[in-house]
């Protein structure tokens, strides 16, 4: 017996939340939806004008989109006339790219309190876990085409270039040798002024053309790109707690600002903080040590030496004299000091005349005389170190890859997130929480599991609609009672006309 399909054009009555019941993902995405506190973004639109898009149910197609690794508008205005997971959200309704773009672009500030929102509802469905707190940065390419990028050293030589044509012009160079002296003598609009013009202007304008705030960032390939600097912060589950964009490419400065938000936005007592290099400065470690979490972070090589023997920890201190004794026995006076980054440096340093006349000269340095840098944060970057070599510094430290990476290779390979469809910082800043928030809603519909005010908002729309039906039956049922009064006296009438 051959089973064969209905005729497309034939009638079917069939709910779309019987066709996504087994679809997570969309019950997830409507559920968080749902229970979002959207007053800011209902108040942006008023029912006075035009009639206009529910904006829940553009922020939950927007959600899902980028679930899917859907960024394109046109292409998401596409899925939603043949894929009835995104007509779950539309119903009937059809909103074309251009409604689903500038939505998308007119809303994007308020991305950051709704990302926020979302974490704190996985944490109140027990998936937040900052006992452990990984960081991690990676250069993502901007929307502005290399051809219309030019660096800050391009710029300086097309500035003296403009800058010499204008003064031939000026000058009469470029015009007949005859008339020099007529064109010198009269000032033109295009001289000298106006060549320092055209150098001021062209120097202090940004890398990009069509980006004017994309820098360009050395990326993981080691060659220079038109990129920015896309910071997340990672609990143990794999939740992204905290998300930002930058136009700097080190690291380092954007430490203490995500390890900020974290706290803001969860509300357990972080743990163990784990960071690459690239995050190391003074001030971070100060920053970890008064904050009183455990920050695990790779530390820079000091200065090398010939010999590994007259590292900086070979040296004695002493206090009486304010000095310093190498391993042969000279003696490393105060200098001076000096301060970068918030961070003061002694430096103490041995004479020309003893240290070249040292026998271990050339093992303890190549210079004439040997230099130590002692800063304010020295005790705390040798018990970082210490913490770093031992056996369970290395395993700690080692959970990082799993955390952090492994999220970035999601938004990267799985959701295809490379490179920025918009442009400018702000703008940036909030494609990126789309992804962050497309990432977070992907690990909840995975978990399962709905619970604290996720599940009192899902259970409000639940009992919303079933106390609509039970209205709808009994004015169904108490219309029902009075035609069936009325046709039982219209009866009863004809039938006292009717001859005996």
């Amino acid at each position: 017996m051959i089973l064969q399909p209905e005729d497309p054009r034939q009638i079917c009555f069939i709910s779309r939340a019987e066709l996504v019941a087994e679809e997570p993902l969309v019950l997830t995405v409507g559920q968080i939806v749902d229970g979002l506190d959207l007053e800011l973004l209902y108040g942006r639109y008023s029912e006075a004008g035009r009639s206009f898009y529910d904006p829940a149910m553009m922020r939950k197609l927007l959600f899902f989109s980028y679930c899917e690794g859907v960024r394109s508008s046109r292409e998401i205005a596409k899925r939603i006339r043949y894929d009835v997971r995104y007509q779950y959200f539309t119903g009937s309704l059809r909103p074309d790219f251009r409604t689903i773009n500038r939505f998308r672009q007119d809303n994007l500030d308020l991305l950051g309190e709704c990302f926020a929102r979302i974490v704190t509802l996985c944490e109140q469905s027990g998936l937040v876990d900052v006992s452990v707190l990984a960081i991690d940065g990676t250069k993502l390419r901007a929307s502005a085409s290399g051809k219309r990028t030019i660096s800050k050293k391009k710029q300086d030589q097309l500035a003296r270039q403009f800058r010499a044509e204008l003064e031939r012009d000026a000058t009469g160079e470029a015009a007949d040798l005859e008339d020099k002296s007529d064109e010198v003598s009269s000032p033109t609009p295009g001289g000298v002024d106006q060549g320092v013009a055209a150098d001021k202007e062209l120097a202090g304008s940004p890398d990009g053309i069509t980006d004017p705030d994309a820098r360009f960032m050395k990326t993981s390939e080691g060659v220079l790109r038109s990129c920015y600097n896309s910071q997340i912060a990672v609990d143990r589950n794999q939740i992204i707690v905290a998300a930002d964009v930058s136009m700097i490419a080190d690291d380092s400065v954007q430490f203490q600002g995500m390890v900020q938000q974290s706290r803001s936005n969860v509300t357990g007592d972080l743990g163990v903080v784990l960071v690459d290099g690239g995050y190391y400065s003074g001030s971070n470690l100060k920053h970890s040590e008064s904050a009183g979490y455990d920050l695990y972070m790779p530390l820079p090589q000091a200065n090398r030496v010939p010999d590994r023997r007259f590292e900086r920890e070979a040296f004695e201190y002493d206090k009486a004299t304010d000095s310093y004794r190498c391993p042969g026995g000279k003696q490393l006076s105060y200098s001076h000091t000096r301060s970068r980054s918030g961070i003061t440096r002694r430096v103490y340093r041995g004479s020309v005349s003893i240290c070249g006349s040292c026998q271990l000269h050339s093992r303890c340095t190549k210079k004439r005389c040997r230099e130590l840098n002692i800063s304010e944060v020295y005790h705390l970057e040798r018990r970082m170190r210490q913490k770093m070599l031992s056996e369970p510094g290395r395993a700690k430290y080692d959970q990082r890859k799993g955390m952090v990476e492994a999220v970035f290779g999601n938004l990267k390979f799985n959701l295809g997130f490379t490179r920025f469809h918009l442009r400018t910082l702000p703008k940036v800043r909030g494609e990126f929480l789309l992804m962050c928030i497309a990432h977070n809603l992907k690990k909840l519909a995975k978990h399962g599991s709905l619970s604290g005010p996720l599940k009192t908002a899902a259970q409000k729309v639940l009992y919303t609609a079933i106390s609509w039906l039970l209205r709808l039956y009994y004015r169904l049922q108490d219309e029902l009672s009075r035609n069936l009064g009325q046709l039982r006296a219209t009866r009863q009438s004809i039938r006292q006309l009717m001859p005996t």
